[in-house]
């Protein structure tokens, strides 16, 4: 296995700003590692549609990006090409990034992150083409994926969310240039739908409810414009690059 020790300018860059992007996901993935002076591993979180992958090669690119003498970035290559990266963006000797490659090595297929830093995933992000196309959060950091997001130019196109955190999607949201525009909500958790939300330019304005349980609204509420509020902010598709 040859193993060289390399900068990686932007990646090292992007390393001493980690600390600060990770207090704002604080609300909001890497399997067995290997190298970067680390002996943990992460595993998929439960619920995630991800393809289990493991950043291994035989050719490796080492930075010691912060000069204590350890490993924090590494890139993993195969078959003369980069395969993935992964690195400790907060210098405790675990890795809590992973980055894998399309055949090109060039651009991103799949990012994993751990933000808490605990040894497990808590965001995978994926890409085609080099556009980011879908997300999985675990926003509550424990070990379950509860929400899901596709993405399309940039902006959230649609969303599921697990509310109760019970393994069961129970919220379905469709958004336009990333302001939602209709939400579907099974309440009650049996399995139906039994409430929507419409919204106009980011803003809640009607409200339906099925009572008796067929499927179809049979109430609704007008939402009446001085209790709409402010505008939900339109959400972006962003990478867990900082």
């Amino acid at each position: 296995m040859g193993i060289r020790f390399s900068g990686d300018p932007k990646l090292t860059a992007n390393m001493s700003n980690f600390a600060h992007a990770v207090a704002g996901l604080a609300i909001l993935a890497c399997s067995p590692a290997v190298g970067c002076g680390q002996s943990n591993s992460s595993t998929l979180p439960r619920g995630s549609m991800a393809e289990a992958l493991e950043c291994k090669g035989n050719q490796i690119t080492a930075t010691d990006a912060n000069g204590d003498g350890r490993v924090d970035i590494e890139h993993v290559g195969r078959n003369g090409r980069r395969y993935c990266t992964k690195a400790d963006m907060n210098f405790d000797g675990k890795v809590d990034m992973e980055r894998f490659y399309e055949a090109d090595g060039e651009h991103v297929a799949q990012e994993r992150h751990d933000f808490d830093f605990d040894g497990r995933l808590d965001q995978l992000s994926f890409y085609e083409g080099g556009q980011l196309v879908r997300k999985e959060l675990d926003t509550n950091f424990d070990n379950t994926i509860d929400t899901w997001l596709w993405c399309g130019e940039g902006w959230v196109v649609r969303a599921e969310r697990d509310r109760e955190r019970d393994g069961k999607v129970d919220a379905w949201e469709a958004y336009t240039q990333g302001l939602i525009t209709e939400a579907k909500y099974d309440d009650d958790n049996d399995g139906r739908i039994d409430r929507w939300d419409s919204f106009r330019a980011g803003k809640l304005v009607l409200t339906q409810y099925d009572d008796n349980g067929d499927g179809e609204p049979d109430r609704s509420h007008d939402m009446p414009l001085q209790s709409m509020g402010p505008a939900d902010d339109a959400l972006r598709c962003e990478g867990g690059e900082p």
